[in-house]
């Protein structure tokens, strides 16, 4: 599992309406711990829920920086495909504008 790679999740309680996309974004160096019961993750929605802190990812549609959560390895059942470098990148914005980082 790394940094940039999408996965469906199977969460505990489906819940209608609710993505079952994850897009991963934890360091590489957790990532790669299996030790590590948790990544980083954030939903990946069907439409765009606005504003600066969201990111295009084609084709699966849009990550959302407000929605980072801890994501238990276990429930990430199989890979669905790789934010590009350009699409990592405005997420990287997203977050970093979410928790005021310079950019």
């Amino acid at each position: 599992m790394l940094r940039g790679e999408i996965w469906i999740y199977r969460p505990v309680l489906e819940r209608p309406g609710q993505s079952t996309l994850r897009l991963i974004v934890s360091a590489d160096g957790i990532n790669r711990d299996e030790t590590t019961p948790t990544v980083r993750g954030l939903h990946i929605n069907a439409t765009d829920p606005g504003g600066l802190l969201s990111a295009r990812i084609d084709p699966h549609g849009w990550a959302s920086a407000m929605s980072s959560e801890a994501v238990m390895r276990r429930r990430l059942v199989e890979h669905a495909g790789t934010a590009t470098p350009e699409q990592m990148e405005a997420v990287e914005v997203a977050i970093a504008a979410m928790y005021g980082l310079p950019r």
